[in-house]
């Protein structure tokens, strides 16, 4: 089972009171997890795999306060319609064929809490995506890119960006020979003549997934609209990590928009 942890206090906040460690424990054993480690400063639990809205802090909170009745019933989340289209192409279908897309606005991002939103991706496609061949995510902001936004695929030399942690522009076929996540997940897409991306109006590569995503939409604290893309080769597996990406952040702050996904060209 994978292992995830979290502050202590960070847990306190999002629970909206102080509790003790030991009351804590005494309630986890009713969310089905294991705990390896709790007390003042960090708790370490075992998550199992039918419960990976879990492998977030967010979404642990939103157990426990039920369990603890703090918060009882389901969370309710309002969801607008953002006006943004995603057209995706046929080209993709035999690559990776599934997306989904969502915004969050009105949202403020802290240091610990890009943190967080980097950890439950990160433990999303380790597990949840089986290494990011089922299931991988984008996560950018809004205000670096132009919708509409367009899901393609292309050949190896056809487009180049500047991928994530670098400086340099580099082509897809360059990503996946040179660049660090490039060569940890080029096996995700051996076989295939061509790579799926995400494209902005502009032909912005905002993603080159389940490789990387740009540098250009890096969040930062001062990211107030993200564009959340989410592609994989199992349709529920895409929605589900979706939901749990977007509920996290909508249980700290933001207001969640639709995108409107289409087939065909834009």
């Amino acid at each position: 089972m994978p292992t995830t942890e979290f502050a202590f206090q960070e847990l306190c906040a999002l629970l909206g009171r102080q509790v003790r460690p030991d009351e804590v424990r005494d309630s986890i054993s009713m969310l089905g997890v294991d705990v390896e480690r709790i007390d003042s400063e960090k708790i370490v639990i075992e998550v199992f795999p039918n419960r990976p809205d879990m492998l977030g802090i967010e979404g642990f909170s939103r157990a426990l306060k039920g369990v603890m009745d703090i918060d009882r019933g389901l969370t309710e989340y309002r969801t607008e319609d953002s006006g943004i289209k995603l057209y995706v192409e046929s080209s993709v279908k035999e690559v990776r064929p599934y997306i989904s897309a969502g915004v969050v606005r009105d949202i403020s991002l802290t240091q610990g809490h890009l943190v967080s939103l980097m950890n439950i991706q990160e433990k999303l496609h380790i597990t949840h995506g089986r290494n990011r061949k089922k299931v991988a995510i984008g996560v950018h902001d809004l205000s670096k890119v132009t919708p509409p936004f367009v899901y393609k695929a292309v050949g190896p030399e056809e487009l180049s960006f500047v991928p994530l942690d670098t400086d340099v522009r580099m082509s897809l076929s360059e990503i996946l020979k040179k660049h660090p996540k490039g060569m940890a997940y080029a096996s995700t897409l051996r076989g295939f003549s061509k790579y799926p991306v995400i494209l902005d109006k502009n032909i912005e590569v905002l993603s080159f997934p389940p490789i990387i995503n740009g540098e250009r939409t890096r969040l930062s604290e001062s990211t107030q609209a993200v564009f959340i893309d989410v592609t994989g080769t199992d349709r529920k597996a895409v929605a589900q990590a979706m939901n749990i990406l977007v509920a996290g952040l909508l249980d700290r702050c933001g207001i969640a928009g639709s995108v409107e996904i289409l087939e065909g060209n834009c």
